[in-house]
């Protein structure tokens, strides 16, 4: 879906290593708030923005949120140079300098901020 947006709003031609890693941070916030929706969650945020805590969908399983737990994990721990690095350097800028900052800076400089 974030590839999408980023066409719709007119992102020019971006590096695999942004366009993947701003995408894997949206990933990873979406499951972040969808596990964090769920009744009787604890788990800290580490995302940068606040997100919704309401479900929509009603209550989750337990198979749910361990499945959701999985794909937050696997973005976290991926080695790979695009999705992985480019993950851990969106995020970075996310936390540092907020989402919408973040968009903006890479749709005038198709980089991260630092």
């Amino acid at each position: 879906m974030m590839h999408a947006w980023l066409r719709l709003q007119g992102y020019r031609t971006l590096s695999q290593d942004v366009e993947e890693g701003i995408c894997q941070v949206l990933a990873h916030m979406w499951l972040e708030s969808q596990i964090m929706s769920m009744p009787g969650s604890n788990i800290p945020s580490t995302s940068s923005t606040s997100l919704s805590r309401s479900s929509k969908q009603g209550t989750r399983s337990p198979f749910e949120r361990k499945l959701g737990e999985f794909f937050k994990h696997q973005i976290e721990s991926d080695t790979s140079p695009v999705y992985g690095n480019g993950f851990r350097a969106g995020n970075q800028a996310v936390l540092k300098y907020g989402l919408r900052r973040t968009l903006d800076h890479i749709r005038f400089t198709g980089t991260f901020p630092y």
